[in-house]
């Protein structure tokens, strides 16, 4: 009761037309004139919790993404021409926009079918746009791809990727990255390197993060062209992507937890070492 008498009389000092002629837009007077009727803590309560309902009902409700948003951003960044700084920053601001989406809660709890929208964005930056990517944006979407494995926020505030159809996604498109990066990698090393034992192998994978190793596949020598090749991957990076499948052999989704298992034994096959031993503990 005592709160609707205090917002008969909110309303009056509010829209009475005289006391607007008279105090404008200024609330203190008439805050002191609620406070003497109902008391200094009782009318600061009611006019905060006024604020926030009006900041809540001017607040612009979040975008409603879908798969069709995600195909017209590919269709935009491969139309851009990447000769250009404008186009440069164009192609960054797509990407940054994509992995955006993937993250936000609130955009994600627009619609109930957000794990569509977020499996074509995950497909998309592993998929076409990373084979057209140049080495920033390679970096840029690196650095998303790890943000929605470990650090996305869902609505309900519990942290990573929730959704099977998007861990299914990662695990295909990270294990497509990775077997084309060690595809590199034992090509380089059967033909440059065939006296190296499987030690000294070792050994210069993990010094391609500085720069010190002889393999072909180190980067620091090229670093300031864009337009190098993006394989093999830097170690950081491999490193990284290395860990999301491992991350995902412990996936509570069954098919999940198998692909990955399946993708790192493939891949230690292929190697010949098991990946644990060629991986840094870096993670950035």
């Amino acid at each position: 009761m005592k709160n609707a008498f205090i917002f008969l009389i909110y309303a009056w000092l509010r829209f009475d037309p005289i006391i607007r002629l008279a105090f404008g837009k200024r609330w203190t007077p008439r805050y002191e004139f609620m406070a003497s009727l109902f008391g200094e803590k009782d009318a600061e309560n009611f006019l905060k919790n006024r604020v926030k309902i009006v900041k809540a009902r001017d607040k612009k409700s979040a975008p409603y993404v879908t798969p069709s948003n995600v195909d017209e951003k590919i269709t935009q960044f491969l139309k851009i021409n990447q000769d250009t700084k404008t186009g440069l920053k164009k192609r960054q601001q797509i990407i940054k926009k994509l992995i955006f989406w993937a993250l936000d809660p609130e955009i994600n709890a627009q619609n109930i079918e957000s794990y569509k929208t977020r499996s074509n964005i995950v497909k998309a930056l592993l998929g076409v746009i990373f084979q057209n990517s140049l080495a920033d944006e390679t970096e840029q979407i690196l650095s998303g791809i790890k943000k929605i494995v470990f650090s996305r926020t869902t609505y309900i505030g519990s942290k990573g990727e929730p959704s099977p159809i998007v861990h299914n996604t990662l695990i295909d498109g990270v294990g497509r990255v990775l077997n084309t990066h060690f595809g590199e990698v034992v090509r380089l090393r059967n033909e440059k390197l065939e006296d190296l034992t499987k030690i000294k192998i070792i050994k210069e994978i993990k010094n391609d993060e500085k720069g010190t190793g002889s393999l072909a596949f180190s980067g620091a020598h090229r670093k300031d062209d864009p337009y190098r090749h993006k394989f093999p991957l830097p170690n950081r990076r491999a490193n990284m992507l290395i860990r999301v499948l491992k991350h995902y052999q412990y996936s509570a989704w069954p098919e999940s937890r198998e692909t990955a298992i399946e993708l790192i034994k493939n891949m230690e096959s292929k190697l010949g070492f098991d990946l644990e031993e060629s991986s840094p503990t870096e993670e950035s």
